[in-house]
């Protein structure tokens, strides 16, 4: 490509590539992203290999880059065997398409030849294929667990040895950190797609057993969330779709159900049914109710879902469809992550035991857990019940922590 360069990034542009980092990876895998943040860790991490990380300019602008970090295959019976990994590999959104992704990972590989026996990498077969990447089964390669994994992918350099890819720390990002460095760009609201790997953050199962039921609901929720159809059936229409309420903060307790916000630019009634039609005739559907609220204050149309999944677990999801740009619109998403700003690992812990603790058809909104712990200092049932005697729920609609 004319008046294409490849060079190591300049410090001034530091914020800048997070920046490109950002847009290019926004909502792309999972519900925002972590890549600026990963940008930013490998300027000062010494797995980094600085020589491979490389800027992308076109016409004298900043177009992409690409970053390689040692990693290693680890076996149980012998020493561990260094290689490479590759990524993230990020693109202008409005230059993708036209090779420049190609030219670095092509560049970087013919640099990398002759340090180690392998690059290594999560990422889409089809489309790494073309640069000399291979499934790791082939070599006998698995996730660092040792579980088998379709995403992990070899460019072989040399005689590649089978054992358990291990990309180390620098790739292992905390949520948290996310949200704190988010800060330093400007606010964008997450969606969910159906095209993205994760619906929540990936990780190892908790200790505790409190935790542990909540990942594990979690897990549940973003399986039956893929498999009922229903992203697919409103991105049919042109819908975005947001997630709120428990399964947006990681809060998930007992109840099986799920809340979504869709946001379209009207609401027509016509083309909402359009994007029902095909949950509805699906045979995991149970139940399906519908509330016109289009005059209301409020501004729209809810849909109340109830479906089945592969175990016959029956999921409620509550499909709140918005239009952009009402008064509603981000309202409930950001008290959702006012929420998730404001927890600590003791007062997660506290929501869930309430939540735990809560009568089988009691029907009490999350949020009210929320305020109760966080605002209320409630720290066990009896008190819960106590406190909602003066603070009535009417009042959770205007609440923020």
């Amino acid at each position: 490509m004319k008046n294409l360069i490849l060079r190591p990034e300049k410090p001034e542009q530091y914020h800048a590539m997070e920046e490109l980092v950002r847009d290019a990876f926004w909502d792309k895998y999972s519900p925002g992203c972590g890549e600026h943040l990963l940008v930013h860790k490998f300027r000062t991490a010494p797995e980094a290999v600085p020589e491979l990380c490389l800027a992308a300019e076109l016409d004298g602008k900043l177009a992409g880059g690409i970053w390689y970090a040692r990693a290693t295959i680890h076996h149980p019976d012998k020493p561990d065997t260094p290689v490479l990994t590759l990524g993230p590999v990020a693109v202008r959104p409005e230059l993708q398409g036209q090779g420049i992704g190609s030219e670095l990972i092509r560049h970087t590989l013919k640099l990398a030849e002759g340090r180690c026996c392998a690059v290594i990498l999560y990422g889409n077969p089809a489309y790494y294929r073309r640069f000399g990447f291979r499934p790791a089964a082939e070599f006998g390669i698995t996730g660092s667990a040792g579980e088998a994994c379709h995403a992990i992918q070899v460019c072989p350099m040399g005689n590649v040895p089978s054992g358990a890819f291990d990309e180390g720390a620098l790739y292992a990002i905390r949520p948290e950190e996310i949200r704190a460095f988010d800060l330093n760009f400007p606010h964008r609201q997450k969606h969910l797609n159906s095209g993205q790997l994760f619906f929540v953050p990936p990780g190892p199962p908790p200790d505790d057993p409190v935790l542990h039921q909540s990942w594990e609901l979690s897990g549940r929720a973003a399986k039956f969330l893929r498999d009922s159809g229903i992203l697919e059936a409103w991105e049919s229409i042109g819908a975005q779709i947001r997630c709120v309420g428990s399964f947006r903060t990681g809060l998930m307790m007992k109840d099986r159900d799920i809340d979504l916000h869709i946001y379209t630019e009207t609401l027509d009634l016509p083309q909402s049914l359009k994007a029902m039609n095909a949950l509805m005739a699906s045979p995991r559907t149970r139940k399906l109710t519908y509330i016109n609220g289009a005059d209301t204050d409020e501004h729209c149309l809810e849909w109340h879902l109830q479906m089945a999944d592969d175990d016959g677990s029956l999921w409620t999801a509550d499909l709140i469809q918005i239009a952009a740009g009402s008064r509603l619109d981000g309202f409930f998403e950001n008290t959702a992550d006012a929420i998730i700003e404001a927890l600590t690992p003791e007062s997660r812990k506290k929501i869930l035991q309430l939540k735990a603790a809560e009568p089988d058809g009691s029907n009490i909104c999350g949020v009210e857990f929320c305020k109760a712990v966080l605002s209320g200092g409630v720290t066990t049932w009896n008190e819960f019940q106590q406190w909602r005697k003066t603070d009535p729920p009417e009042e959770l609609f205007s609440w923020r922590p």
